[in-house]
C-alpha cells in the first residue's frame, strides 16, 4: 500500500514539474517571450493557414514575412503587416472571430471538436439512465466505448489546435478506458472458456 502511495506521488510530482521544465527550456531557447518583453526576430508563428516570419535585416530593422495559403506570401513592413493584421479583423465574420479561427477548414474543425465532446458527454448520459435502471452505480461497456471515441476525437481535435493541455487531459484518460474494455472483454472470454 505505501509503495503504491508513493508511486502515485511520483507520478504527480513528475506531472506537475515536466510542464514547468519544458517552459524553462522553451525560455531558455527564445521561443516563448517573458511576460512584458516581445520576442526578438528571427521569429516564425504559424496557425496552419498563415505563417508569419519576423526577420531583423543588416541595419536592425525588422521585417515580417507573412505567408498564407489563399494570398501567397508578402514581405511586409511592421506598420504593413499591423495594418494587414487590422484589414483581416475588421473583414472578419462573427462566425471566424467567435470560434478563433480564419478559414471554413477551422470552422469544420471546431464543429469536429464540438462533435467529440458531444460524444464524450452522452457516454454520461448513458451511464446515468443505466444506473437509474438498476436503481445502482453500473458502468455498461457503452461508456468505455464513448469514452474511447470522443476521447480519440478530442484528442485529434486538439492536435490540430496545438493545445497541449486539452490533449495531455484526453490522452491519459483514453489509456484507462483501453484498460476498462480489456478488463470487460478478457473477462467474457475467460468465462465463455470455463
Amino acid at each position: 500500500m505505501k509503495k503504491t502511495r508513493r508511486n502515485l506521488i511520483a507520478v504527480a510530482a513528475l506531472l506537475l514539474v515536466l510542464p514547468i521544465l519544458g517552459w524553462l527550456l522553451l525560455l531558455n531557447q527564445g521561443i516563448v517571450a517573458t511576460p512584458g518583453n516581445p520576442v526578438k526576430a528571427p521569429f516564425n508563428q504559424s496557425d496552419r493557414i498563415s505563417t508569419i516570419e519576423l526577420i531583423e535585416d543588416e541595419s536592425g530593422d525588422v521585417r515580417a514575412r507573412f505567408k498564407n495559403w489563399e494570398e501567397g506570401d508578402a514581405e511586409l513592413t511592421a506598420d504593413e503587416f499591423y495594418q494587414v493584421l487590422l484589414e483581416r479583423q475588421r473583414n472578419q465574420s462573427w462566425l471566424f472571430l467567435l470560434l478563433d479561427v480564419t478559414s471554413w477548414t477551422g470552422v469544420a474543425w471546431v464543429f469536429f471538436g464540438f462533435l467529440g465532446q458531444a460524444v464524450f458527454m452522452a457516454r454520461m448520459v448513458v451511464q446515468w439512465r443505466a444506473s437509474e435502471k438498476a436503481r445502482s452505480s453500473v458502468v455498461p461497456p457503452v461508456f468505455w466505448w464513448l469514452s474511447l471515441l470522443g476521447s480519440s476525437m478530442l484528442m485529434v481535435y486538439f492536435i490540430w489546435r496545438w493545445e497541449i493541455i486539452g490533449f495531455l487531459g484526453q490522452s491519459t484518460g483514453w489509456f484507462i478506458y483501453i484498460r476498462n474494455l480489456w478488463f470487460i472483454y478478457g473477462n467474457a472470454r475467460s468465462a465463455e472458456d470455463s
